[in-house]
């Protein structure tokens, strides 16, 4: 096993610093109503921590998704998570009382220290002003104390000296509404989101995200002067690129003003001829992706039925201010108890050159203290994990390649394997693969490869996988791995969960079944099962997709916070149990998180449990339809083709026909 490189020498300060040095942008810009030149420097350094909002924006500032990291969170910043969370929903559900008392909470919580903080209480004032009391008046005052907030330069002419978050051009797109809804005239702010957004937000899924709204919003202008053609080609640069990051949030109010487009150029008699049909794997901005009336028409509808059937009631539509959910939280005390335990290590041992005494280490993990960015990479060390408090799926100082560890991501969900070693290639030209992570990463995705090509036979692989597993991730039965049996994990202790110390694990009981796996190691684990599918072990596989499920479901962190690695192993185990309600659940897990690339998949296996019942027949038809242009609507053009003969071979005839 490839051991080794120097990982700390790779810090998400010094990717900041990378980023922000290959862009040419000064601390003094980077920073402006946000903190201090010194305050950024320290953070660069490794010397101080920063705050979860502030990291975001100061990410997004660089044109950058947050989303591409995981993260190693206190317990009173994931509280501060939380209580945005139960904010939004009370905003959505109109619970003035209590969306009031969530902002406060936050307020308190935050001690009214920063800007960054100041901004979101303006904003969430902003919200409740427009959703719940329908002031738009008033929430344009909010909104103008936002930006004043941390964007002090948000009414100059043009924008182009400025560097500015997702978050900051969301509250300008949210402003430049509630005037539109007032009849005022914007002042150009529109215009100048758009120019800034092409020009300075590189990351291609965090553009989809904020291009989308603002599409939205220009085009519903263009539209009412009676440009009609160009209202349409925003939307459909806007939904292509939503659908080729898979991004269901935002997809249905984009869908809808493209058939208003439809219907006012067919008005004119005016439906243009000449468009350029490019290959949709290219995902060219600033081209025109033709979509049909009827094939956009159908595409809202199976959206909303899907809503409409497994979607929680409140959840918005087509609120700015608000995105699709890709997050993945840990919680530091968490991950240190169970690491300490499974590793046999006392609390003195654990504080020995850290702390002063065992009892901090009790406290930190009875969540009665909390321990610093430096502390914690001492003890993760210690434990043998290199890991801070932000982590990307790979190592590296360069955010280009965690985004194209994304793209084989993309690639790898809709099994476009040729792309996927083309890519893979380059990554693991970019990555120093003596550091475990990074190799473990890429020898994952080459074990996918072979699995799609039959090039290796599978027990090998299977072997590997363990090996790679086990490296970093000790809590799996030993006896799962040798297929001894299929027993459930004990209910009062996990037996054998130290395979390399042979500690029986009584404190590691019912309420403690170990810690939920990081991105990668579910990702491995997910492999796992699919070999051992593959070698006629169908059962084995079911269990450790339930064993790791049930992990994730005992964390004190919300299940919507891990979309990628539960969301995946949620609609695994669906699929192999055949399941209505685990598909059901699936479903709704995707689209409470606002993505696309996962509903397809738990549809197809929600309709294929249906078809048990024969009286379900004629319903069935319709569903596996709806599963057809879903693949369709993803670009998943493989997992389509199956639908379609699986269509013509149950149901008698042409899926876009009938």
């Amino acid at each position: 096993m490839r051991r080794g490189g120097r990982m700390w020498e790779i810090t998400t300060g010094k990717m900041i610093r990378s980023t922000r040095e290959a862009q040419k942008v000064s601390t003094g810009k980077l920073v402006e109503g946000l903190c201090s030149r010194r305050t950024l420097q320290k953070f660069e350094e490794g010397k101080a921590d920063c705050e979860m909002l502030l990291f975001v924006i100061l990410l997004q500032r660089l044109g950058k998704s947050a989303d591409k990291l995981e993260y190693i969170l206190t317990w009173r910043d994931y509280r501060l998570e939380c209580i945005l969370d139960w904010f939004i929903e009370c905003v959505f559900r109109k619970r003035k009382k209590w969306a009031e008392r969530a902002i406060e909470l936050y307020w308190e919580k935050t001690e009214g220290i920063g800007t960054v903080h100041r901004m979101y209480l303006c904003r969430g004032r902003a919200m409740i002003a427009y959703w719940i009391d329908g002031d738009a008046g008033e929430a344009e005052k909010w909104l103008e104390r936002a930006l004043d907030a941390t964007f002090p330069r948000w009414r100059n002419a043009v924008w182009n000296e400025c560097c500015i978050s997702t978050m900051e051009l969301e509250n300008a797109l949210a402003l430049a509404r509630m005037q539109r809804e007032q009849g005022k005239r914007t002042g150009g702010l529109l215009k100048k989101c758009g120019d800034y957004i092409n020009r300075f937000v590189t990351d291609g899924e965090e553009h989809a995200k904020i291009f989308g709204k603002y599409a939205w919003l220009e085009a519903a202008v263009k539209l009412e002067k009676g440009c009609a053609e160009a209202a349409m080609e925003l939307c459909l640069n806007a939904v292509e690129e939503l659908r080729q990051y898979g991004i269901e949030y935002f997809m249905r109010p984009l869908l809808m003003l493209t058939l208003r487009c439809h219907a006012a150029l067919e008005k004119k008699a005016k439906v243009p001829q000449d468009r350029r049909r490019r290959c949709r794997e290219a995902g060219v901005r600033g081209s025109v992706f033709w979509i049909s009336r009827e094939r956009c028409s159908l595409y809202l509808q199976i959206l909303e039925r899907m809503h409409r059937q497994f979607g929680e009631a409140w959840y918005p539509e087509s609120s700015l201010l608000c995105n699709s959910c890709q997050k993945s939280y840990y919680l530091d005390y968490e991950l240190l108890y169970a690491e300490r335990c499974v590793k046999g290590f006392t609390q003195e041992r654990m504080a020995d050159g850290i702390y002063h005494s065992s009892k901090t280490v009790g406290e930190i993990e009875r969540v009665q203290s909390m321990t610093s960015s430096m502390r914690l990479i001492m003890m993760l060390e210690k434990l043998g994990m290199k890991k801070e408090r932000r982590n990307g799926y790979v190592i590296t100082s360069s955010f280009e390649t965690l985004e194209l560890r994304k793209e084989i991501q993309v690639c790898a969900g809709r099994q476009q394997y040729d792309m996927m070693r083309s890519l893979l290639r380059r990554l693991e030209q970019q990555l120093d693969l003596g550091i475990f992570e990074n190799y473990r990463a890429v020898q994952l995705l080459r074990n996918a490869i072979d699995m799609a090509s039959e090039m290796r036979p599978c027990e090998e692989m299977l072997a590997e996988d363990w090996e790679l597993l086990d490296e970093t991730y000790c809590y799996v039965p030993q006896e799962w791995k040798n297929g001894a049996g299929l027993a459930p994990p004990p209910k009062n202790k996990l037996a054998n969960a130290g395979r390399n110390t042979g500690l029986k694990m009584e404190r590691l009981g019912r309420k403690r079944l170990g810690r939920a796996p990081m991105k990668n190691e579910a990702d491995v684990i997910n492999q796992i099962a699919i070999l051992m599918k593959k070698l006629g072990k169908d059962k084995e596989a079911l269990r450790l997709y339930e064993w790791t499920l049930e992990t994730f479901e005992r964390s004190r962190v919300n299940v919507w916070h891990r979309f990628l690695s539960y969301g995946l192993l949620l609609g695994n185990a669906a699929a192999e149990k055949c399941s209505i309600q685990d598909s059901s659940k699936a479903m709704r897990h995707s689209l409470r998180c606002g993505r696309l690339c996962f509903l397809g998949n738990d549809y197809l296996t929600f309709t294929c449990a249906l078809e048990d019942d024969p009286s379900n027949h004629e319903m069935c038809r319709q569903m596996l339809k709806d599963v057809y242009y879903l693949f369709d609507l993803a670009y998943n053009y493989r997992k389509q083709s199956v639908t379609k003969k699986y269509y013509a071979a149950n149901y008698g005839g042409d899926v876009e026909k009938d």
